[in-house]
C-alpha cells in the first residue's frame, strides 16, 4: 500500500501523550484511506459472523433501534454526566511494592499516565498499518452459542467497522468487537508483542511458572467501533487487570466487589420488546434505572470515568466493570496474579482450576515459598482440602461416565 500512513520515531510519541487533539490529526485520514466498498466476499463474512454471533437476530436487525442516528447525542449527554471521579496518577510515582500497598492490596482502581509513553505500538498501530501486515490473520470478534470462537481476517473486520453501508459497523446498534487471547500463536501477528511491553508495575506474574500451556488465557488485544464495548462483569479467577488503551476513548464504569450481581446487571430494567441489554443499551438506558431505583448510595459508590490514548486503567480484584467505546479505539489488556492479589486469586483458583492449583502450589514450593506458606495458611484456615476436592471431582466424573455407559 502506498498510502500506508508512516509512524512516528518512538522519541516522538512523548510530543504527542496526553494530548487528544494531536491524536486525533494523528489518525483524521485512516479511515478514509481504508475505505474500500462494503460488500462482496467481506460482507458475506461478516454477516455470517453476526450470525453466528447473535443467532437471535438476523443480519439485518443489527441497526433495527437505530442507535447510530442518536449517537452523537447519546455521546455528548454520555460524556456530560460522567463523574470523572477516579483517581489519577502518573507512573514514575510509585514503585511496585508502593503500588501493591496503596491500590492493588485495598482493591481500588486507578488511572495510570505515563506507562505507554514509548511504547512503538501508540504510533505504529495505525489502521492503515495494521491491515497492510497482519491483514491475513484472524482475530476472534465474537462467539457462538457453544462458546466456539468466530474469528475472521483483520482485513475485513477494518472493512466492516469503517463502512458506514448497510451492514457495517457504522449503522449497527452493538458491533462486533475483536476480543482476542490467541494473537500470540501466528509467527506473524506475534510481531505485536514487541511494540507493547507490560509495564513495570504489573510485571510480577505468578501464574507464569504454570507454563503457557496450563495457564488460563491472560492476555487480550481489542478493536473496538463506536457502540462496542463489554457487559459489566468480573474478571476471572479473582485477578487483577491492566488496560492500557493505544487510541480513541472508553467510557468505564465499575462497582466495588459486594455490590450484587443483579444489581449492577439490571436484567429487571431491561425493556426487552425496545431495547437490548449490550453495553450500549445499558449506559444508555438501564444504568440510570439502576441508579434511580438504588438511590444515592450506588451512585456514590460508584466509578466513572472517559479513558483517553495512553493511559492505562488497573481494575482491582472481583471489581465489577463495564466498557463501552465511545470512538474507534484500540487497545491491550492483561490479567495477572501476584504477590499484591494473591491471597485472592489462590482461593478462585483452587475451587475454580484445582489441578492447575496443585501444580502451581508446588512451583510455588520451589521459587516462592512464602507464597506456598500462605496457600496451605489459607486452605487450613478455612478448611479447604485441596487433594480431597480433587479426588471427589474425579469421582463425579466416573460416576458420570458410568451413567452414559
Amino acid at each position: 500500500m502506498n498510502d500506508i500512513v508512516k509512524p512516528f520515531s518512538v522519541d516522538k510519541i512523548s510530543l504527542l501523550a496526553g494530548s487528544d487533539k494531536l491524536w486525533a490529526e494523528f489518525h483524521a485520514n485512516e479511515e478514509e484511506l481504508l475505505s474500500k466498498e462494503f460488500g462482496g466476499r467481506t460482507a458475506d463474512i461478516i454477516v455470517s459472523a453476526k450470525r453466528r454471533h447473535r443467532t437471535d437476530l438476523s443480519s439485518k436487525s443489527w441497526s433495527k433501534y437505530n442507535h447510530y442516528l442518536k449517537w452523537d447525542d447519546l455521546k455528548s449527554q454520555l460524556k456530560k454526566d460522567c463523574v470523572g471521579n477516579i483517581e489519577r496518577i502518573h507512573a514514575n510515582q510509585f514503585s511496585i511494592q508502593e503500588f501493591h500497598e496503596m491500590y492493588e492490596r485495598p482493591l481500588k482502581p486507578v488511572l495510570i499516565q505515563g506507562l505507554a509513553d514509548h511504547w512503538p505500538a501508540r504510533t505504529d498501530w495505525n489502521l492503515p498499518r495494521l491491515r497492510s501486515t497482519y491483514g491475513e490473520r484472524t482475530f476472534k470478534c465474537g462467539e457462538d452459542d457453544d462458546g466456539y470462537p468466530i474469528r475472521v481476517k483483520l482485513k475485513h473486520f477494518l472493512r466492516y467497522q469503517n463502512s458506514d453501508e448497510p451492514g457495517g459497523a457504522k449503522l449497527d446498534d452493538s458491533p462486533l468487537y475483536i476480543f482476542d487471547s490467541r494473537y500470540d500463536d501466528d509467527k506473524i501477528s506475534k510481531q505485536m508483542l514487541d511494540e507493547y511491553q507490560v509495564p513495570h508495575l504489573f510485571s510480577e506474574d505468578l501464574f507464569r511458572m504454570v507454563g503457557e500451556k496450563r495457564r488460563p488465557p491472560y492476555r487480550w488485544i481489542l478493536f473496538g467501533p463506536s457502540r462496542s464495548g463489554s457487559n459489566v462483569h468480573i474478571d476471572p479467577l479473582g485477578t487483577s487487570a491492566w488496560n492500557t488503551l493505544i487510541r480513541g476513548h472508553k467510557l468505564w464504569t465499575l462497582f466495588p466487589p459486594d455490590v450484587p450481581k443483579a444489581v449492577v446487571k439490571g436484567k429487571e430494567h431491561v425493556r426487552w420488546k425496545e431495547e437490548d441489554d449490550e453495553p450500549v443499551d445499558w449506559y444508555a438506558n438501564v444504568l440510570p434505572r439502576i441508579l434511580g431505583k438504588e438511590g444515592p448510595l450506588l451512585r456514590s459508590r460508584m466509578i466513572q470515568f472517559i479513558q483517553k490514548p495512553g493511559e492505562t486503567v488497573f481494575v482491582p480484584s472481583n471489581w465489577w466493570h463495564g466498557v463501552l467505546n465511545l470512538d474507534t479505539t484500540i487497545a491491550v489488556t492483561q490479567n495477572f496474579c501476584s504477590s499484591g492479589n494473591f491471597e485472592c486469586v489462590w482461593r478462585n483458583t483452587r475451587s475454580g482450576r484445582k489441578k492447575m492449583a496443585r501444580s502451581w502450589l508446588k512451583h510455588l514450593e520451589e521459587q516462592r515459598p512464602d507464597l506456598a506458606a500462605l496457600a496451605r495458611e489459607i486452605d487450613r484456615l478455612d478448611r479447604f482440602d485441596l487433594e480431597l476436592e480433587i479426588q471427589n471431582e474425579q469421582k463425579k466424573r466416573d460416576e458420570k461416565k458410568k451413567k452414559k455407559r
